[in-house]
Order: structure tokens, then C-alpha cells, then sequence
């Protein structure tokens, strides 16, 4: 049984990675969380203290090591100095860590179609990086690249454990009590829930997937159709109203030709679903499950 560490196990994608492949029960996992343990058992920590994290490393000796942390848009502008350290240097020292104290363990560090300008859509995963705000510049200089660890570059979007998440998903759930919300026609977006990235997880760990991987279904939606989607899926009494809003396309082109990654229907349902089989940890969703 593979030994996995996930770092950011209370995060939006982290938590939902430890407990969809906590369900397949054949994982032996193991949880990194900041302030608020995840399962009882997790190690509470900031992970910027690196002889921490580099000796619960070493005693575990995990195959695999997760890196679900992430300063998201609003915290990188608001600290650069944090964006930096953790968005670009952690994944790096990380990658460090495991080269200099682990036999043969490896990395998967999830990056982010923001790496990308959003001028052009329909990116591969060679097309020249050029975003050049905050966020986007210091996850381009995040993504591990080597022949022993994986870094997956996607756009996700699904619940969070904690009242004051700040992704789409959250939003609309969180304004679900308006009579309309406004849904932009003209930005396109090509990313996976959180629970089908959980899914590609357990695929690239089976497969020992390797490099700079993007994941999607290589098909584009508007952020108007994919809430208008969302709110028939959870039956949301909230009117999605077009509105031209940020022109901007960021869609990205799978590279991983043996994962097939579903529809947006299909891939909300089956969030749907995972939730309302896990009702208890998502208390703030209940009403719509």
C-alpha cells in the first residue's frame, strides 16, 4: 500500500484529494494542514518550517507527496512576499527535500492555467507562459519540471471546507439567496472540478505519470454557461443573467492522451453526488444537496 502525504489537506482541491482517495482504500495517507487539523491525526504546521516538514518527511518516507498549497490571487496581491515563497520557491525546495533525504518518493505539485495571458486560449503545455500579474508569474516559476516528480496544470473549481472560500464554485453558492447573478460570456475557461483532478491523482500515481502535465477536456466553456450548469445541477434558485464582464480565455489542451477527463455534466454530477454522499463536510452546501 503506497504511503501519500497531502500538503494543504484543508484546502478546496486538498481536502478533497485526501478523501477521494481515502475512499478507494488502497492509500495509506497522511494529512498536512496550517491551523485546523483535517482528520484528527493531521500534522498542524506552517510549512515554511522547513526542518518540520523535512523530518516528518524523512519518518514517514511517503511515495508520493501531494503539494496542494497554494497562495490563490487575492493573497498574492495582497503579499507578494508570500506569493513568492510559496507559490514559486516551496515546490522547488520541496522537490530539493525529497531529491537529498528520500530513497523514492516524488512529488505532484498542482499548478494553474493562470500561468497564461488568457489572449489566445486553446494552450499547450509549451506555449509561452506570459501572464504577468502576481499570481500568474509566480506560479509559472513554481512548476517542477524533472524526470521524477509531476506538475499538473489545470483550472479547478468545487466546495470548500472553510466559510470564506474565494472561488467561483463558493461564490455562487454563497449568493445562491439573489435573484440574479452576472455570468461572463466572453471568458472561457477549460478546467475540472476538484474531485475528477482527486481522480487524475490516483491515475498519475498508479501510472507513475512524470514532467509538466495539463489536464482538460479540451473543451471551452464561458464562465456564463458553466454557472448556468452549476445551477441546474444543485437546483440553485438563482438566476445566471449574460453579461459580456472580463474578456479573457484560458483554456488549455490536455497532454495526457490515456485519462479521459468527462464532460462539465458529467463532472458536476458527480461532484454532486460525492457531496451528498459527505454531506458532514459540507455543512454550508446542505440545503442544496
Amino acid at each position: 500500500m503506497k504511503k501519500v502525504l497531502i500538503l494543504g489537506a484543508g484546502g478546496m482541491a486538498g481536502h478533497m484529494v485526501y478523501y477521494y482517495l481515502d475512499s478507494l482504500q488502497k492509500y495509506c495517507l497522511y494529512t498536512v494542514c496550517h491551523k485546523t487539523s483535517l482528520t484528527g491525526h493531521s500534522f498542524i504546521l506552517d510549512v515554511r518550517d522547513t526542518n518540520t516538514i523535512t523530518n516528518i518527511l524523512v519518518d514517514i518516507q511517503p511515495d508520493v507527496i501531494v503539494n496542494c498549497i497554494g497562495v490563490l490571487i487575492k493573497g498574492s496581491q495582497n503579499s507578494i512576499k508570500d506569493a513568492v515563497y510559496i507559490n514559486a520557491y516551496y515546490p522547488h525546495l520541496l522537490s530539493d527535500i525529497i531529491g537529498k533525504n528520500l530513497q523514492s518518493s516524488k512529488l505532484i505539485h498542482i499548478s494553474t492555467d493562470c500561468v497564461f495571458s488568457g489572449e489566445k486560449g486553446n494552450y499547450t503545455f509549451d506555449d509561452k507562459k506570459d501572464a504577468l500579474d502576481v499570481y500568474g508569474m509566480t506560479k509559472n516559476l513554481g512548476e517542477v519540471i524533472n524526470r521524477r516528480d509531476l506538475t499538473i496544470r489545470t483550472s479547478i473549481i468545487g466546495p470548500e471546507l472553510k466559510k470564506n472560500g474565494e472561488g467561483l464554485f463558493h461564490w455562487l453558492f454563497s449568493n445562491r439567496a439573489a435573484k440574479e447573478l452576472n455570468g461572463y460570456t466572453k471568458s472561457v475557461w477549460s478546467g475540472v472540478t476538484t474531485l475528477e483532478l482527486a481522480k487524475a491523482i490516483d491515475f498519475a500515481i498508479t501510472t507513475d505519470l512524470i514532467g509538466l502535465q495539463q489536464l482538460s477536456n479540451n473543451k471551452q466553456i464561458t464562465k456564463y454557461e458553466l454557472l448556468k450548469l452549476i445551477t441546474a445541477t444543485f437546483n440553485l434558485p438563482v438566476e445566471i443573467k449574460p453579461v459580456c464582464g472580463v474578456i479573457s480565455d484560458k483554456s488549455i489542451i490536455s497532454s495526457i492522451s490515456d485519462y479521459t477527463v468527462p464532460s462539465y455534466s458529467v463532472m458536476l454530477q458527480d461532484l454532486h453526488n460525492f457531496m451528498s454522499k459527505n454531506k458532514k463536510l459540507y455543512t454550508q452546501y446542505e440545503e442544496t444537496l
